[in-house]
């Protein structure tokens, strides 16, 4: 058997070609470390240091403060939430253009009754969401919140359509 040969057999076969062990137990224990580091941050975990967190200098001027580390689980379920809130924005902006009434220049009209009635088979957040849009300039009304039965005579306006461009600035909101 050649030299070469030898050097065959001592290698395993690596996921993206042939990389020998010896540099798979080194990327594995590099990975570990790092874990390690962010555990001793989380405080939430077993190992968490609070020497080490108070170290950590967080700034607020920093455009990832207050964010999921990109890439993560928690940014992707952020995503996912954020679209379906969206998604139930639109519908409501769509009932609202559907069963309200016309006032010109794009906009309709509806009771917080009528709206109440016909959305509360769909959902019961009805209020959150009519709250939530007016943030984004797509509905308003009188009032800080909308209360059944108080509050049914209360004329909300829809102001403009719900475009696919929204989602974007849905998703970079904080809150």
């Amino acid at each position: 058997m050649s030299e070469s040969d030898e050097n065959k057999t001592n290698r395993l076969p690596g996921l993206y070609g042939n990389t020998d062990l010896s540099s798979r137990i080194t990327q594995f224990q590099e990975r570990a470390d790092q874990h390690k580091e962010k555990q001793k941050l989380n405080p939430f975990s077993g190992s968490f240091d609070a020497v080490s967190a108070a170290k950590q200098k967080l700034n607020k001027e920093d455009p990832n403060y207050g964010r999921p580390v990109e890439g993560s689980k928690t940014e992707q379920r952020g995503k996912q939430a954020a679209q379906l809130l969206f998604n139930e924005i639109k519908l409501l902006c769509e009932i609202i253009g559907k069963h309200g009434v016309d006032a010109g220049e794009g906009r309709h009209t509806i009771t917080f009754k009528e709206l109440f009635e016909l959305y509360k088979v769909i959902s019961n957040k009805v209020v959150g969401l009519l709250i939530r849009a007016r943030k984004y300039r797509l509905v308003d009304f009188e009032g800080e919140m909308l209360y059944q039965g108080r509050d049914n005579n209360i004329v909300i306006t829809l102001l403009r359509e719900l475009n696919e461009k929204d989602i974007e600035e849905f998703a970079k909101t904080k809150e």
